[in-house]
């Protein structure tokens, strides 16, 4: 008998499992289907798919992490750029208002409705950098969803939304 007629059952060893990996992982990089990789190969569907699916967990996981990092300098950039154009409009509001006390009569009705503008953006970009300065990032507002969860469930070790 040969190794393809002794077909055996049960957990493989640590090197038998490091040897499937070796043979699927090609597969799965090149995103062929867990079908597929166990035909060419010769290893059960069953083993194929557990490897498979342990992968594409720990890729989505990865990226879990990845976009929750994100998220967090996306939030970090939004709130300098604000506080840039913020700088911007109080420098033109000051200017508005130099133009308008430089005029000898009563300064015109464009002066004014630029000074409202400016004033308006002004109020709009404070509004914006404040909610997103207090917007919780998505893993703050996972983790107290989870300790209310916890909570609610009587279990014990949270503090603060994390774990002690």
């Amino acid at each position: 008998m040969d190794d393809t007629d002794k077909q055996r059952h049960g957990r493989p060893s640590k090197t038998e499992q490091l040897e499937i990996q070796g043979k699927l992982s090609p597969y799965f990089e090149k995103g062929i289907s867990p079908y597929i990789a166990s035909k060419e190969t010769g290893i059960n569907i069953k083993t194929v798919n557990k490897y498979f699916g342990s992968w594409y967990e720990e890729i989505k996981n990865s990226q879990n992490d990845d976009f929750i990092e994100r998220c967090k300098i996306a939030k970090e950039q939004a709130i300098v750029t604000c506080e840039e154009e913020l700088l911007q409009l109080h420098k033109m509001r000051n200017e508005v208002k130099i133009h308008s006390e430089q005029q000898k009569s009563k300064p015109e009705r464009w002066i004014y409705k630029t000074w409202l503008d400016i004033t308006n953006s002004i109020v709009n970009l404070v509004s914006l950098k404040t909610a997103l300065a207090n917007s919780p990032t998505a893993d703050v507002t996972l983790q107290k969803l989870l300790a209310k969860i916890l909570n609610a469930k009587g279990i014990e070790g949270l503090e603060h939304g994390t774990f002690s």
